[in-house]
């Protein structure tokens, strides 16, 4: 179970630094148009339309990184005064009701893949776009976020039953301000590089 759940956060990690490369281009495309809307007299270009599919794929590829870092927003007012073992099992519900929200989109963006898919219908713009192309990387989003669930609820349902609630709660539980700080000087390299530096005492002038 360790192993998928690792697997799981390489997975989501390298897709969400896709989805933010994703992001940034379109930012970049919707600021070369505006520039050259105010110096040049300009036709559609399309690069709204373009920002506009970039935007939805890079959305989903980030969803489960989102929920593998436990970087979703939950109201937590009663949910830190709660004993370890109601946490662990305010979880595992919280990551059903997700579960089937996620399902519920995967099944309409799957239907409505298909369907584009199979009549080929293209977008109603000059760019004539085939609405299948992106619509494919941008259900693949949706179907990793649909396994990290099942992974997350799988690892969360083995922790309780070995009674290891606080496995549980690193799973998907509400992530603690301290937990957070840490997650954000990690990311920046600033935790390691106070490990990693050595300690020596400070020298003391005579």
């Amino acid at each position: 179970m360790e192993s998928v759940w690792n697997l799981m956060a390489k997975v989501s990690r390298a897709f969400a630094c896709m989805g933010g490369v994703l992001l940034l281009l379109a930012a970049i495309l919707v600021s070369i148009e505006v520039v050259s809307r105010k110096l040049f007299t300009m036709v559609y270009s399309g690069s709204d339309e373009l920002a506009a599919y970039l935007f939805a794929v890079g959305t989903t590829w980030s969803l489960a990184h989102v929920l593998v870092t436990r970087g979703h927003v939950r109201i937590d007012a009663l949910y830190r005064h709660l004993p370890l073992r109601a946490r662990a099992v305010l979880d595992i519900v919280a990551l059903l009701m997700l579960g089937i929200l996620a399902l519920a989109m995967l099944d309409s963006g799957f239907d409505l893949t298909r369907s584009n898919y199979v009549e080929w219908n293209r977008s109603n713009t000059p760019l004539r776009t085939p609405l299948s192309l992106p619509q494919l990387p941008w259900l693949f989003g949706l179907i990793l976020f649909a396994a990290s669930i099942a992974a997350a609820l799988a690892r969360s349902l083995a922790a309780l039953g070995r009674g290891d609630y606080h496995r549980a709660n690193q799973t998907a539980g509400v992530a603690s301000q301290d937990e957070e700080i840490e997650g954000e000087l990690a990311s920046l390299g600033i935790a390691k590089a106070r490990a990693a530096a050595p300690s020596t005492p400070p020298s003391r002038e005579k």
